[in-house]
């Protein structure tokens, strides 16, 4: 789990991003999340992390709002995301959100095949 995590956001964050954001509580840093390009009007999550200690207070919920306000905000229509397929709380998470399930697909991670869940949002 979470060395396969590391290793999976490693990759994500080696993606250029268009644009980060970071919550902070006090001066640590308790989460992100990253927008990159995927197609011309179609951007990705690429990433949105939160501390397992910073979890359940709505830190996410508030990275996610800022991270599909900035895409809208840039002009991309839709902005999808890529989870793992066992990851049943983040896909209700993103379902939560507005997402809807677009396909499956499996990518390595390490050495190791995941098994993804692609969702996506309309923007407008």
């Amino acid at each position: 789990g979470e060395i396969a995590a590391g290793e999976f956001f490693k990759k994500r964050l080696a993606t250029p991003a268009i644009m980060m954001t970071v919550a902070e509580e006090g001066r640590t840093i308790i989460g992100f999340s990253s927008v990159r390009m995927a197609e011309a009007r179609e951007a990705e999550l690429s990433g949105l992390v939160v501390l397992r200690s910073a979890t359940g207070r709505g830190v996410g919920s508030r990275l996610l709002r800022k991270a599909l306000d900035s895409a809208r905000k840039r002009g991309f229509s839709s902005v999808q995301v890529k989870t793992e397929a066992a990851n049943q709380r983040a896909i209700n998470f993103f379902r939560k959100a507005g997402f809807t399930e677009s396909g499956k697909a499996v990518e390595r991670v390490g050495g190791t095949r995941v098994a993804l869940r692609l969702m996506v949002k309309r923007l407008r």
